[in-house]
């Protein structure tokens, strides 16, 4: 097993180069409240960013690294899955206990999926079975699986707790789910809908963030124990072992993967800054500090850039990776 360190590693080199920030509309929508910020999810065939914020899907056109348009009226809107279409997306919008399907080019919402067990929260597209995976975290834990053409649900799965986000191995078309309140992550098979295998130890504690290479059979795991110096965990899949785990920041939420580079970025909202990661060598390369409320972050393979979103201050920092 790898040592949880960071030797060879100098704290103050920023692994990536600052670009520009990306300043996002303060919501006017009636009841907005205080701005929240939540996952981030990069569409590269069109160069898009979805960003969930407050209330309102904002739209980034990655070209001219500017907002090209919204759309209102989606209450607590908490992450995005992408489909075959470019021009289609599913939102997550926990406030009123539905799935949006969404017209990117019309900025409307043209159907929607009523939840049962309400508060909608991560989301996936799993491409192996066309379908759109919900996680909900509400008093009855499941995942929801929709149809994505016909936007229907067609099954669900009982959770042991309460869910944080997910990755998916595309190849496979198993989702890996990190159980927040059980320090395990499960395994799910998105065609009979069951857990297959449950992975605990490993340094598995309070896990949140959660990304997949699938190019190295590789599970990164970002744990987020509250008043601690946290970790992520890795997991080789194909062999079933425990390859270690490395230090990161404070208060960890989405993880992301490059796999073009193969580094792994998670953001810190605790340590206000981001941790990057070689999936090869599993070697720490550093941090970048971010700013404040900085918990959400989208790479960019076709271009080595990365988005972190900043609550805090509402904007989208850009990053170069090397």
């Amino acid at each position: 097993m790898l040592a949880a360190c960071t030797p060879g590693v100098d704290p103050l080199k920023n692994p990536l180069t600052s670009v520009t920030n990306i300043q996002l509309p303060r919501s006017t929508a009636e009841g907005a409240g205080t701005p929240s910020l939540d996952l981030l999810t990069v569409d590269t065939r069109n160069e898009l960013l979805y960003v969930p914020y407050t209330n309102t899907l904002d739209i980034v056109d990655l070209r001219t690294r500017t907002v090209k348009g919204q759309v209102p009226n989606l209450p607590g809107i908490k992450s995005i899955a992408l489909s075959p279409d470019p021009n289609i997306v599913f939102t997550a919008d926990g406030g009123d206990n539905r799935v949006a399907v969404i017209d990117v080019g019309k900025l409307k919402v043209i159907d929607e999926v009523i939840t049962p067990r309400g508060n909608p929260d991560a989301m996936v597209y799993d491409a192996t079975n066309d379908t759109v995976v919900v996680s909900q975290s509400g008093p009855s834990p499941n995942l929801t699986f929709i149809d994505r053409t016909s936007h229907k649900v067609i099954g669900s799965l009982k959770l042991p707790g309460g869910p944080e986000l997910m990755a998916i191995d595309p190849h496979a078309g198993h989702l890996f789910l990190a159980m927040h309140d059980q320090d395990e992550v499960l395994v799910v098979d998105g065609a009979t809908r069951q857990v297959l295998q449950t992975y605990k130890g490993c340094d598995i504690k309070s896990p949140v963030g959660i990304a997949f290479d699938p190019d190295q059979g590789r599970l990164f795991v970002a744990n987020g124990i509250v008043h601690s110096a946290n970790v992520v965990s890795t997991i080789d899949v194909v062999l079933d072992k425990c390859l270690g785990s490395i230090d990161i920041g404070h208060g960890p939420d989405q993880a992301a993967i490059n796999l073009n580079l193969h580094h792994l970025y998670v953001a810190n909202s605790g340590t206000s800054n981001l941790s990057v990661i070689d999936t090869v060598t599993l070697k720490p390369l550093g941090v970048n500090g971010t700013g404040r409320a900085a918990h959400s972050v989208a790479a960019d393979p076709t271009t080595d850039l990365v988005y972190v979103g900043v609550e805090r201050a509402g904007i989208i920092a850009v990053y170069h990776d090397p």
